[in-house]
């Protein structure tokens, strides 16, 4: 007994002349993130983490909501994106001792 298949979906090819805005202010609503100047949450954990302190994701956004990171939310989906200064001023803070 043959059964048919119906057609899988149509795929439309990849256009190579549109410009890569996965990554861009237009659609993060905000600077572009990437480039080393805009962090996730998950990147500033990191990077505490690399620096020898273990915070967890709600003390990164109590830290957020309290100003002691700067940040700011993205128009598409909300996401917190924290300045990358502000980390390292953070850790050089917990560093010193203060």
């Amino acid at each position: 007994m043959n059964i048919a298949h119906a057609p899988g979906p149509a795929v439309a090819p990849c256009r190579r002349d549109l410009p890569d805005l996965s990554n861009s202010a237009v659609l993060t609503g905000g600077p572009v993130v990437g480039d080393g100047t805009w962090l996730s949450i998950g990147e500033v954990i990191a990077q505490l983490r690399a620096a020898g302190f273990s915070e967890s994701e709600s003390t990164i956004r109590r830290m957020i909501d309290e100003g002691a990171l700067e940040s700011y939310r993205t128009e598409r989906g909300g996401h917190r994106r924290i300045k990358a200064e502000s980390v390292s001023a953070l850790i050089s803070r917990r560093n010193s001792g203060y």
